[in-house]
């Protein structure tokens, strides 16, 4: 019979939710457990993720407009955002140019929109979709800024091969990051320690400092830890 305690909880947070935690041999007190440790975990990597996200995007545009300042990177000027070719000279994707014209349209009934208020609405997948494309538009861009964009990376192949490579890497982080930002469970994946470790190493590809900021209140490490503190609480109760 479930405790009165354990019934609030999952009238609160929903049986469903619940029981992504449970398995074979689980109490409540192991799934309720899980859930806290799910949560904390999270948590952790939220700030890793936030932080890799804004240093990156931040870090494209800035090398772009260093090297292609008379260029519009968002062709702020173009006012039917439903038109993916500006006389054919567009840089950007068609996939690109959609999330694009998609924040714009978001941002239709702003006088003036800036590069900052695009930026702040572009989404995760926009930066990563530059990285990983294909599209022949962002070759050259990337052979320029690239050493810019990630000034602590030794090339190991040529700019090409890693940038896919890089890409690769960061697209897998954003499905994690999102399996995240939509509260879902990531606790039990045997492969946390390695996104852990990725992160920190794109981080101090993009900028060092960033990653010393991270690892100064990184508390990854803590986790069985924060286990058995949990454990330990939820018994008290």
């Amino acid at each position: 019979m479930k405790s009165k305690f354990y019934e609030s909880l999952e009238y609160g947070i929903s049986q469903s939710r619940l029981s992504t935690y449970k398995q074979d041999g689980y109490g409540e007190l192991d799934i309720l457990t899980d859930y806290v440790l799910n949560a904390k975990i999270s948590q952790n990597f939220y700030f890793l993720l936030q932080n890799l996200e804004v240093t990156l995007r931040n870090a494209i545009y800035s090398s772009y407009k260093k090297h292609y300042s008379n260029q519009d990177f968002f062709y702020l000027n173009e006012t039917n955002s439903f038109n993916r070719y500006k006389s054919k000279k567009e840089i950007h994707s068609r996939e690109c140019w959609k999330m694009l014209c998609g924040v714009k349209y978001k941002l239709r009934h702003l006088a003036h929109i800036s590069d900052g208020k695009i930026i702040a609405e572009l989404n995760f997948g926009f930066w990563t979709e530059l990285l990983t494309s294909t599209d022949p538009k962002y070759i050259n861009m990337w052979r320029t800024i690239f050493s810019d964009v990630f000034p602590n990376y030794q090339i190991q192949s040529s700019i090409d091969h890693d940038k896919n490579l890089i890409g690769t890497k960061i697209d897998d982080i954003r499905s994690f990051r999102n399996r995240i930002f939509h509260y879902e469970p990531i606790y039990h994946q045997n492969n946390l320690q390695d996104k852990h470790t990725e992160i920190f190493d794109i981080l101090g590809w993009l900028n060092n400092d960033m990653k010393v900021l991270n690892e100064l209140f990184d508390e990854f490490k803590h986790i069985e830890k924060d286990r058995q503190n949990i454990v330990d609480t939820l018994e008290r109760l």
